[in-house]
C-alpha cells in the first residue's frame, strides 16, 4: 500500500473533504484506474465526506461554545460570564409614579401601611397589565386629615416557589422566564413544624460575608432562568435538611408597558375600612422596562466588570455600573470634578438622563448616590447632577420632485418631521453625541420615497430658563460652542414694565431692549452681561424680569461652526416641531 502522502486533512467543506478521500483511494494500487464516480464507491464517498464534515462542523462549534468571545448560545455565554462573576441583568418592568388618596377611613386613623405588592393596572393595546407595590409604603394624615402621597409603582406579576431541602444536594432553579432579579426576596423555614423563618439577603460583598451569614447568591441557568445558590457553611449560611425555602418574586413584560400613563387600583389591603382609593393624579408615566441582556451585551460587559471587580474607579467605570443597575436612565456620563465649571475638587460628578424626561428627582438622585457611593473610593464624593440640554433649531428648504411623488406640500414637510425625529433619537438624546450637520443634511436628503432632490438647512442653538421673576439672580448659559456675533435673541419676557428682549453688540456685550410703536428699539439695560463667543459663555450678573411669556425663557444664537460638540453634562436635543420647513415643488 502506498504512503498517506495524498491524504489532506484542512479541508473543512464537503466537495473538499469528497475530492481529498477520492485523490487518496485513487493513490492506492488496489484502486488503479477505477472508475470512482461510476460505481457504488461514489456513494460511500458522499456517506464518508458527509460524516467527516459533520464532525468537523460538531467539534469546530463545540470549541467555539468553549470561549466568551466566539460563542454564540446564550447558556454558553452565560456560563463563561459566570466564570468571570458577572450575572446578566434580568428584564425589567417599566415604573411609575401615582399620587394615592385614601377617603372613608375611621376615624382617629393617623396613618396607614399601604402593603407591599398592592396591584394597579393599566392597559395597552386592549391587554392589561399588572403593576404592583415593590415595598411597602407608610402614609400619614397631613394637616387637613388627608391620606395622599407619592407612590412607586412596578409593572410584574407577583409569584412565589418553595422547596423543601432534601439530604441530597439540589438545585432551586426559579421555574418562571422573565423573572426581575431585583425584586427576589427569599426567606428560610426551619422545618414544616418549626414556623422560625430567617429572610436571607442578596451578598452583593463577599468581604462581609461570614459563615453564619443569611446570604444568597443569583446565577442565570438554562434556558434564561434563574438559579438561587445558598452559602457552603464557610461562605455563608448553609441550609438543612428539612429547611423550607420560599422565593417571591416579580414576572415582568419588560418594554412593553413603556409609556403607560393611566392606571386603575385592583386590589389594596390595609387592614382598615376604608370607602375608595383612588389615583389622583400620574406625577410620572412608566419608564424603565427593558428586557434581559442580550448576549452580545453579556460579551462586552462581563470581561469588562472582571477588571474593575465591580469597583468604580475611572469614568467609565461608573457609567458602566450605573446604566447596567439602572434600567430608567438613557444616559450616564462620569468626569472629574476638576473638570467642572466651577470646579469642585474631590468629587466625582454624575450626570444622568432618565428615558423620556430630562430631569431626575431629588429621590431618585439620592438613591442612585447610595447605590454608587459605597463602590468609590475612600476620599471621592460622587455628586448626582442633571444634564444641560441645548435645543438644536433647525431651517429648511425642502426641494422635492413633482414628477416623483404626487404628495402635497404639507406632506413632504411632515415626512421631513418624522425623519427629524429620526435623526434626533439614533444621533442625538445622550451625553457626548455630537451633531454632525452632512450627516444631518443626508438623513434629510434620504427621506423615503427618493423624491427629495435637495435640502438647504442652517442651524441655531437655544438654551432654555426659568428665571427668578422675585429676586434678582446671576444666569450662566453655557452653550461650550464658539457663537456668531451680532446673533443673541431672546423670547420676550417683562422688565421695567415693558416687554423685554436680549440682544447683543458683536463686542461682547450684552443688553435689555424694547420694542416702541414704531417698530424702533429702546435700550433698556445697555450692560446686562457678557458674552464669550469663543467659549459660548452668556453671563447676567444681575438678571431681574418680573415675569416672561412662555413657561421657559429662551436664548438662541448662531453657532460659528455647523457642527456642534457636547461638553461634559451638555446634551443636544432637537424637537421636529421647533423647526421653520420650507417646502417646494420642482418639475424635473
Amino acid at each position: 500500500m502506498a504512503a498517506n502522502t495524498y491524504l489532506q486533512v484542512t479541508e473543512l467543506d464537503f466537495d473538499g473533504i469528497r475530492s481529498n478521500l477520492k485523490t487518496y483511494l485513487s493513490s492506492q494500487t488496489e484502486f488503479t484506474d477505477y472508475d470512482f464516480e461510476g460505481s457504488a464507491m461514489a456513494t460511500l464517498l458522499d456517506v464518508l465526506a458527509y460524516n467527516t464534515h459533520y464532525n468537523a462542523y460538531y467539534l469546530n462549534m463545540v470549541a467555539n461554545e468553549m470561549f466568551l468571545d466566539t460563542a454564540q448560545q446564550r447558556d454558553s455565554v452565560v456560563s463563561r460570564a459566570k466564570e468571570l462573576g458577572y450575572t446578566p441583568v434580568s428584564s425589567i418592568g417599566a415604573s411609575s409614579v401615582i399620587k394615592l388618596k385614601f377617603d372613608g377611613l375611621p376615624s382617629g386613623t393617623s396613618q396607614i401601611i399601604l402593603p407591599k405588592n398592592s396591584k394597579f393596572t393599566t392597559t395597552l393595546d386592549d391587554v392589561t397589565y399588572t403593576y404592583v407595590t415593590p415595598k411597602a409604603e407608610t402614609i400619614d394624615a397631613d394637616t387637613l386629615g388627608v391620606f395622599e402621597k407619592n407612590i412607586t409603582i412596578k409593572e410584574g406579576e407577583p409569584l412565589s416557589f418553595s422547596w423543601t431541602v432534601a439530604s441530597n444536594p439540589t438545585k432551586y432553579i426559579i421555574p418562571n422566564a422573565n423573572v426581575d432579579t431585583s425584586s427576589i426576596t427569599v426567606r428560610v423555614q426551619e422545618s414544616s413544624t418549626d414556623t422560625t423563618t430567617t429572610e436571607f439577603l442578596e451578598a452583593t460583598n463577599i468581604t462581609q460575608v461570614f459563615e453564619t451569614s443569611p446570604i444568597f447568591f443569583i446565577e442565570e441557568s438554562a434556558d434564561e432562568k434563574y438559579e438561587i445558590v445558598f452559602g457552603s457553611g464557610s461562605l455563608g449560611k448553609s441550609l438543612k435538611a428539612g429547611n423550607i425555602v420560599t422565593v417571591e418574586y416579580l414576572v415582568n413584560n419588560g418594554e412593553a408597558t413603556n409609556g403607560a400613563s393611566k392606571f386603575s387600583v385592583d386590589s389594596i389591603n390595609i387592614g382598615l375600612s376604608y370607602s375608595s382609593a383612588t389615583i389622583t393624579s400620574v406625577e410620572s408615566v412608566a419608564t424603565g422596562g427593558r428586557g434581559q441582556e442580550t448576549v452580545s451585551s453579556i460579551k462586552f460587559s462581563a470581561p469588562r466588570n472582571y477588571q474593575t471587580q465591580n469597583r468604580a474607579v475611572v469614568a467609565e467605570d461608573y457609567e458602566r455600573i450605573l446604566l447596567s443597575e439602572n434600567s430608567d436612565l438613557q444616559s450616564v456620563i462620569a468626569f472629574g470634578g476638576e473638570e467642572a465649571v466651577p470646579a469642585k475638587n474631590g468629587k466625582v460628578i454624575i450626570a444622568v438622563k432618565p428615558f423620556n424626561e430630562k430631569f431626575t428627582t431629588k429621590d431618585r438622585k439620592d438613591q442612585i448616590k447610595t447605590s454608587i457611593k459605597q463602590r468609590t473610593p475612600l476620599a471621592v464624593d460622587p455628586e448626582i447632577v442633571d444634564g444641560q440640554y441645548t435645543y438644536i433649531l433647525p431651517s429648511i428648504t425642502s426641494y422635492y420632485d413633482l414628477t416623483r411623488s404626487s404628495l402635497t406640500a404639507a406632506a413632504v414637510e411632515s415626512n421631513i418631521k418624522d425623519e427629524i425625529e429620526n435623526y434626533a433619537t439614533n444621533n442625538l438624546e445622550r451625553f457626548g453625541n455630537k451633531f454632525r450637520y452632512s450627516r444631518f443634511v443626508r438623513s434629510l436628503d434620504n427621506t423615503s420615497g427618493g423624491y427629495i432632490l435637495n435640502n438647504d438647512a442652517s442651524i441655531r442653538m437655544e438654551k432654555r430658563i426659568t428665571p427668578n421673576v422675585d429676586n434678582a439672580e446671576s444666569v450662566n448659559l453655557y452653550f461650550n460652542n464658539a457663537i456668531r456675533k451680532g446673533t443673541l435673541v431672546s423670547s420676550q419676557f417683562t422688565f421695567g414694565g415693558f416687554q423685554a428682549n436680549l440682544s447683543d453688540n458683536s463686542s461682547g456685550v450684552v443688553s435689555i431692549f424694547r420694542y416702541n410703536n414704531d417698530n424702533s428699539t429702546t435700550v433698556m439695560d445697555a450692560s446686562a452681561g457678557t458674552i464669550n463667543y469663543d467659549t459660548g459663555h452668556i453671563f447676567l450678573p444681575n438678571f431681574a424680569p418680573t415675569s416672561f411669556a412662555d413657561l421657559e425663557l429662551k436664548v438662541t444664537v448662531t453657532p460659528e461652526n455647523l457642527d456642534i460638540i457636547p461638553v461634559r453634562e451638555q446634551v443636544l436635543l432637537m424637537e421636529s416641531k421647533d423647526a421653520k420647513i420650507t417646502v417646494v415643488g420642482e418639475q424635473t
